[in-house]
């Protein structure tokens, strides 16, 4: 089992409401090995956000997860504190959203978004910060990323911000390993 990433045992998550319960995942198990990809696949409204949601330990109120568990690299997930999980997701595990305009601020430049999420997980300077914003922006093929930091996420096209985000997961887990 030490090839083994992330492992998801019988997982069920449910959203309770005071006249129903909705089992959005109930009984969902899975595994990602290191240097594979895990594609989950299913029509609109099967579950497959509330597990991604799950696994980040942020499922949305009135939804909790009731059964089942998580393990993260040997660690299991779902009996992890408060600052346990604040220092996994992130740095370890990302969620990139199919709509990523509502994953980034809209009031704020993507420079500064993707520098304030540098220097509050990595603890790092803003010069380098800023350095690695733009390297991993460059890297990721976004033109003029100069430029680019200074733009705001309505300036950008969706596929744009998408990898904006991939940008913040990817400087994240390099700058992790780095350390």
């Amino acid at each position: 089992m030490h090839d083994v990433i992330l492992h998801v045992e019988d997982l069920r998550t449910h959203y309770l409401d005071k006249d129903a319960v909705v089992k959005a995942v109930d009984g969902v198990s899975f595994e990602l090995r290191r240097g594979t990809t895990l594609g989950i696949v299913g029509e609109s409204g099967c579950g497959k956000t509330t597990v991604g949601l799950s696994v980040l330990d942020i499922v949305p109120y009135p939804g909790r997860i009731v059964g089942g568990r998580i393990f993260y690299d040997g660690d299991e997930v779902t009996a992890m504190s408060s600052e346990e999980l604040r220092r996994l997701r992130g740095r370890e595990i990302s969620m990139i959203f199919q709509d990523p305009v509502a994953g980034l601020n809209p009031v704020l430049p993507i420079g500064l978004q993707v520098e304030e999420t540098i220097t509050t997980h990595l603890s790092l300077p803003k010069k380098e910060a800023r350095r690695m914003t733009l390297d991993v922006l460059r890297h990721l093929g976004l033109p003029h990323p100069e430029r680019l930091v200074q733009q705001y996420p309505f300036h950008l096209s969706g596929g744009m911000c998408q990898r904006v985000m991939i940008a913040i997961a990817t400087v994240l887990s390099q700058g992790h390993h780095r350390r």
